[in-house]
């Protein structure tokens, strides 16, 4: 049991990720806390007093009484399930980083769109800056990932420790009972014998690191990405379309892997075009350039 932070703006996303992390914590008897942050524009209310009152923006009051009702409704649909509220102003990931480093949270789920307009706090970068800000895990959904499916989990992979790190992070999330997919770009264009070795010491390591016992791998040369004329990230999410994957697991280290080896910023990408829920894990190792 644990606590799953959603910050929620009122948006078919946000409501899309909501129901998504709901199925999450009715598997795991977790608590659901739903956030919404809003941002003070000009106010035009903000020097006006009536009555010795001073009057507070009443677009404020509505979206604090849309978050207690949106509560109250999955509460009443979902009895056993324990959910709670937090109203905040600010810039979400501020506020995102500044509650999960006081409470105690297993997970971020959100949405990777929001509502259009000036209002809209759930956007692609917006949710870039939750997972490079926050110091736990921060769970992307898109407005395509209408069901909760784990039947197979994807971890891009060069066989780091912190990759182990966010595998261990993913498993209060989604338990450790799925086919795991171990995904490795061969930069180097190293044999397939030495990768084969490589991965089979790599699986050994992560059944007895894990209790993932289900586990396959695929290897992809950087021509793989050449070949598609594509940016990196679009044949990342090729793959994800040629492998079936429900979700894919990504280690988010002070430079990642990706950054060094393509020299753009995967993560940034991966968060603004997703098609399945990505997990970005927090890995405190240092991710080393293989030779």
């Amino acid at each position: 049991m644990g606590k799953i932070l959603v910050p929620i703006d009122f948006s078919e996303n946000s409501i899309i990720a909501a129901r998504y992390a709901r199925e999450i914590a009715l598997e795991n008897h977790d608590e659901l806390v739903f956030l919404h942050v809003y941002t003070k524009h000009v106010n035009k209310y903000a020097n006006f007093v009536v009555r010795g009152e001073k009057i507070i923006d009443p677009t404020i009051k509505d979206a604090e009484q849309k978050l207690s009702e949106l509560v109250n409704q999955v509460k009443d649909k979902y009895p056993t399930l324990t959910i709670s509220q937090l109203f905040d102003e600010g810039i979400l990931s501020e506020v995102i980083a500044k509650e999960t480093a006081k409470n105690s949270y297993k997970v971020v789920v959100m949405g990777t769109k929001g509502a259009s307009g000036i209002e809209s706090v759930l956007i692609g970068s917006n949710t870039y800056d939750a997972i490079k800000d926050a110091q736990i895990p921060v769970l992307a959904i898109p407005a395509y990932a209408t069901t909760y499916k784990k039947d197979t989990i994807a971890l891009l992979t060069n066989f780091k420790p912190g990759e182990l790190e966010v595998l261990k992070q993913a498993i209060p999330v989604f338990g450790n009972k799925f086919h795991l997919l171990l995904i490795h770009i061969n930069k180097a264009e190293a044999e397939l014998k030495v990768l084969d070795k490589k991965f089979d010491e790599w699986i050994d390591t992560i059944i007895r690191e894990t209790g993932i016992d289900d586990i396959s791998y695929t290897i992809k040369n950087r021509s793989y990405f050449v070949n598609l004329a594509e940016r990196i990230a679009n044949g990342i999410q090729t793959m994800i379309r040629d492998e079936n994957i429900d979700i894919i697991l990504i280690t988010k280290s002070r430079k990642t892997f990706f950054q060094n080896l393509f020299s753009e910023n995967i993560i940034k990408e991966m968060a603004m075009e997703i098609m399945i829920p990505n997990f970005f894990g927090k890995t405190s190792s240092k991710v080393e350039i293989p030779k």
